[in-house]
């Protein structure tokens, strides 16, 4: 292992651009911003033929995020969950009156550094436009719950998101992405990387994913037995906390889903939140990261963070990085070892 791993107890995992490839999370927001922008059951006036659109994915996914420089662009802003980034940028076209994604890129740049500032304006906006309560265009309101379901039914497909919602899809045809995932590094290097750090340390993750989606690619790698079972923070561990406790804004950048796993997915969410807890474990943790909102959240937690090129913005994250205070720099997870 590299020796400055020597410091620590705990190794806590993002999970997309990290060992997850993010491309098909990627890919099912620009179907969904496609979807929400044209669509008869949505904002649209067209009738969509769902398998086409998922043969075409990837010229979509050019053509809403223009070349991936929006997912450049809020991502660098903190925008962490998928469904935020389809969310944001659907709010963004309501907003400006175009789905034009060099005028979408245009707004985007003009947003505060930590987006988690900005979801009340967007909200506010996009309910003037739409002629809606405030409430139903806010972050996890109506609005935003429709467009994470649209989410899942592209990544998950029909039969999964059956099987997992207990209702059909809205808009049926969807085969899921999820069933093409592959590691972002090479699956010897992940089994390798994940094998050495578990003799002597607990590894953990703390991942927008909902937990069937962290358990697929995990368990069909072969690699789900290196983590802690207790250590898997997810986005069903932020749902329900913001549930319990009416703090609706606990995703990354906030540091709840890294303190989840670094306590316990069953230590109290409450006690997490107040700050009642050892805080002397968190000198002897390391963050691992692709993405502003993570190193955002190991930051605002106290923790020392790995970043790793692997993410949207690749090697050029290296001075993003540096100017935040990245304690080390990888160009891939798999250079722990």
């Amino acid at each position: 292992m590299k020796s400055f791993l020597d410091k620590y107890d705990t190794i806590i995992f993002d999970m997309d651009g990290v060992i997850t490839s993010e491309q098909n999370y990627w890919n099912s927001a620009a179907l969904v911003v496609r979807e929400y922008l044209t669509s008869e059951k949505y904002f649209g006036g067209e009738s969509i033929d769902a398998a086409a659109m998922s043969r075409d994915v990837a010229a979509i996914r050019g053509e809403v995020f223009a070349g991936d420089r929006i997912i450049n662009e809020l991502k660098g802003r903190g925008v962490n969950s998928n469904w935020d980034l389809g969310y944001v940028t659907v709010c963004i076209a309501l907003i400006i009156g175009s789905s034009d994604p060099e005028r979408i890129l245009e707004y985007s740049k003009g947003l505060g550094a930590n987006i988690l500032d900005e979801y009340d304006e967007l909200a506010e906006q996009a309910a003037k436009v739409l002629g809606i309560d405030e409430s139903e265009a806010s972050r996890s309101g109506r609005l935003w719950s429709e467009m994470r379901d649209c989410f899942q039914e592209w990544f998950l497909g029909d039969e999964a998101f059956e099987r997992v919602y207990g209702r059909e899809p809205v808009q049926c045809g969807k085969p899921g992405l999820m069933h093409s995932e592959k590691p972002i590094i090479g699956m010897d290097e992940l089994k390798r990387m994940l094998s050495e750090l578990s003799e002597s340390k607990r590894v953990c993750t703390g991942t927008g994913r909902p937990y069937i989606e962290l358990e697929a690619p995990l368990k069909s790698w072969d690699v789900m037995r290196y983590f802690a079972a207790d250590g898997l923070c997810n986005y069903d561990h932020v749902m329900e906390a913001e549930r319990k406790t009416g703090i609706n804004a606990l995703t990354k950048p906030h540091p709840y889903m890294f303190l989840k796993a670094l306590y316990g997915t069953d230590y109290d969410d409450s006690r997490l939140i107040s700050g009642d807890y050892d805080s002397s474990l968190i000198r002897k943790t390391l963050v691992v990261g692709d993405a502003g909102a993570d190193i955002l959240a190991a930051k605002a937690m106290g923790a020392d963070f790995c970043a790793v090129l692997t993410g949207i913005a690749g090697k050029a994250g290296r001075g993003y990085f540096e100017e935040l205070g990245a304690e080390y720099i990888l160009d891939s997870a798999a250079e722990l070892i």
